[in-house]
């Protein structure tokens, strides 16, 4: 009688086991990789901030002066005045500066959702985004009627550094304006920022708007933060202002608030805030007391934020930085010592 072959294979206990093994290597290598791309995004974003700072420097040495925060709230932000220094000079040259921008009625038509700045607005543009954002596609709802078409404005990454207290760049006392916070009592003064609304009265009349050279930066570029980053904030009901870009104060940030702060936003009023105990895809944010702005610098950057100094150096700022460290840093002429090892 013919003995059966013992045909060649795989059993079923053999193959689950060699699934299991690619499974578990899969397991392994998946976080490495996932930290690799993270890296790549990291430095893209390293890379745009020194674009950025270089662009303001040029700028500076071009002016003569730092390019204006922003002119009133809806008038153009330092992103604008940037565009040709960051190889945007043809998109530069389709903005329409002529609106009213020095009091409080506002012609429509050369804000940024006006049918002659539209085209800047609703433009996307690469050096001005942080691949690590995904979220930065989004759009704060604010659009503008070309035709029968609505056209939106776009959110973008990076903010610049208003200074160490309110976007408003005042003196603030923390007893009745900052109530949250435990140093009750104390007064903050504003000590100087590398960037200014130039186009309104400042909220609470501590300065008139003046040109920024290096010269009157006295701290010295290389302890003064100028750019930092921003995440844009997911719009549901309500409309969510962060990271959007070409309105002034979501255009800049704050040295109040240390980087990916669990304190809120302090944002103009509440509908600009999209955050609740059911929505947490945005950082907490709360309608500002007496409509004073403040934003922090946040990233999706595990640990901090990075930044470009007013020397054109981009250096990692760690979440742990120390309040007054980070105060320190936003401020031009606060005359505070800095410890190069204290963030």
């Amino acid at each position: 009688m013919r003995q059966k072959r013992r045909t060649s294979g795989f059993t079923l206990i053999e193959l689950l086991v060699v699934i299991a093994i690619i499974a578990v290597l899969i397991a392994l290598l998946l976080p490495a990789v996932q930290a690799a791309r993270e890296a790549a995004r990291r430095s893209q974003c390293v890379n745009n901030l020194k674009q950025i700072g270089l662009g303001v420097m040029n700028y500076e040495s071009s002016i003569g002066a730092f390019p204006a925060g922003g002119r009133a709230c809806c008038h153009g932000t330092w992103i604008v005045s940037l565009l040709p220094y960051v190889e945007q000079q043809a998109l530069f040259n389709s903005w329409n500066a002529a609106g009213n921008n020095t009091v409080a009625n506002f012609d429509t038509l050369f804000r940024y959702n006006g049918a002659a700045n539209i085209t800047v607005t609703s433009t996307r543009v690469n050096a001005y985004l942080c691949p690590s954002d995904g979220n930065n596609t989004q759009v704060a709802g604010y659009t503008a009627n070309i035709g029968n078409t609505p056209v939106p404005v776009v959110s973008h990454n990076y903010v610049a550094n208003f200074g160490n207290i309110t976007m408003q760049q005042g003196t603030v006392s923390s007893g009745s304006r900052l109530p949250y916070l435990v140093d009750n009592g104390v007064t903050y003064n504003f000590l100087g920022a590398p960037f200014m609304d130039i186009g309104s009265p400042n909220y609470m009349g501590a300065v008139a708007p003046q040109a920024i050279t290096i010269a009157s930066i006295t701290d010295g570029l290389s302890n003064t933060m100028m750019i930092s980053e921003a995440l844009v904030g997911t719009s549901g009901t309500n409309r969510d202002l962060r990271g959007f870009s070409h309105y002034t104060y979501s255009a800049a940030y704050s040295g109040f608030l240390t980087p990916n702060s669990t304190m809120p936003d302090w944002l103009q009023q509440a509908a600009y805030c999209n955050y609740s105990a059911t929505n947490r895809q945005n950082p907490p944010c709360i309608a500002g007391p007496g409509g004073m702005i403040m934003f922090a610098a946040r990233s999706k950057h595990s640990g901090g934020v990075n930044v470009a100094f007013c020397d054109g150096s981009v250096r990692f700022v760690k979440n742990t930085v120390s309040r007054p460290t980070y105060m320190a840093l936003s401020t031009t002429k606060g005359g505070e010592v800095i410890s190069s090892d204290s963030y």
